[in-house]
C-alpha cells in the first residue's frame, strides 16, 4: 500500500512521547518527501487548478510520494525495467510492486483508485467490470459472492464466507487484474468529454493490446490552457512512474483541438479513450 506518509506521522507521534531529538529527525525526514505536488510547473505563468476542480482523488493522488530523484524503474521482479538516464522517465511513485506480475497498465491505475478507496473508507461504493459486461463489486466479494466463469457467461455463486479484511480486498483486485481486460473500461465505462478533463482521469487506448495512461495533475494559465502530468504502469508490470516530454519538460501541454496526445509510449493515446473511474 501507498501508506508511508500515514506510516510515519504515525511512528512521530510515539516518538513526541519518548524522545523529542527522535522526533524532531522523523519530522525532518517527513518534510524532505517529495511527492507530485511538490514537482514545480515549468511553463511560467501556469497555476496548479485547485478547488472545486480538484476531486478528492485528485488530492489524494497529488499526496502520493516520488523515490529519490534518479531512481530507475524497476519491473515487479525487482530489475530494471528503465534506466535512471531513460529520456521518457520524469519520476517514479514510491509504490512496492514486488511480485504484482498482474498489475500491468490498467491494474495499476485500479490500484490506485482502490487504495485511496480504502485509506478513505469508501471502498463500499467499488464496483469493478468482469467480462460479459458484468459488474463484480467488492462487497459482494466480501460477503462471499464468487464468479464462475461459463465461456462468456458470468455467474456470481456463494462460495466463501464473509471477510471484509484488508488481504481479502486485495484478493479481490487480484481476480480484477487477471480476469477484467484494459477494453472493458474503454467500453464498460462512460466517455468523458476532454473539456471536463479532472486529475484521475485515465486514457485508454483502443484494440486488443491497448494501454492506459492516467493524469495526475493539472495546471492552467490565464488563457485557459491547460498542462498535464501524466503518469502509467507498463506490461509487463512495472513501477507506475510520470511521463517526460521530448523538452525534457514533465509537463504535457493539452490541446483539445488534436485528437491524441503527443506521449512518449508505443499506443497512440487519443481522447476518445478518456474515462473516470465511478463508484456504483
Amino acid at each position: 500500500m501507498i501508506l508511508l506518509p500515514r506510516i510515519l506521522s504515525f511512528l512521530l507521534i510515539i516518538f513526541i512521547g519518548l524522545d523529542n531529538r527522535a522526533a524532531d529527525q522523523l519530522q525532518a525526514q517527513i518534510k524532505e518527501l517529495r511527492r507530485i505536488q511538490d514537482i514545480a510547473v515549468a511553463d511560467s505563468g501556469y497555476l496548479r487548478v485547485a478547488g472545486d476542480e480538484v476531486s478528492d482523488f485528485g488530492h489524494w493522488l497529488r499526496q502520493l510520494v516520488l523515490k529519490p530523484e534518479g531512481s530507475p524503474v524497476l519491473n515487479y521482479k525487482g530489475k530494471v525495467r528503465k534506466s535512471a538516464q531513460d529520456t521518457t522517465v520524469a519520476a517514479v511513485i514510491n509504490l512496492d510492486v514486488q511480485g504484482r506480475r498482474h498489475e500491468q497498465c490498467m491494474d495499476i491505475l485500479i490500484r490506485l483508485y482502490a487504495e485511496y478507496l480504502w485509506q478513505n473508507k469508501s471502498a463500499q461504493g467499488l464496483s469493478l467490470p468482469l467480462p460479459a459486461g458484468v459488474w463484480f463489486s467488492w462487497p459482494e466479494w466480501r460477503e462471499g459472492l464468487r464468479p464462475e466463469f461459463h465461456g462468456v457467461q458470468v455467474k456470481l455463486k456463494q462460495r466463501a464466507a464473509p471477510d471484509s479484511s484488508f488481504q481479502n480486498y486485495e484478493n479481490y483486485l487480484r481476480l480484477i487484474y487477471s480476469e477484467s481486460h484494459t477494453q472493458q473500461f474503454y467500453h464498460g465505462l462512460k466517455r468523458i468529454d476532454r473539456q471536463d478533463l479532472q486529475i484521475g482521469d485515465f486514457i485508454v487506448s483502443r484494440g486488443s493490446k491497448s494501454h492506459a495512461v492516467m493524469i495526475v495533475d493539472l495546471a492552467r494559465n490565464k488563457q485557459d490552457q491547460l498542462v498535464a502530468l501524466i503518469g502509467h504502469g507498463d506490461t509487463p508490470a512495472c513501477e507506475f512512474y510520470l511521463l517526460k516530454n521530448r523538452r525534457n519538460n514533465p509537463w504535457f501541454p493539452i490541446n483539445f483541438e488534436q485528437e491524441k496526445l503527443p506521449l512518449p509510449v508505443k499506443k497512440v493515446m487519443k481522447w476518445e479513450g478518456l474515462r473516470r473511474f465511478l463508484q456504483r
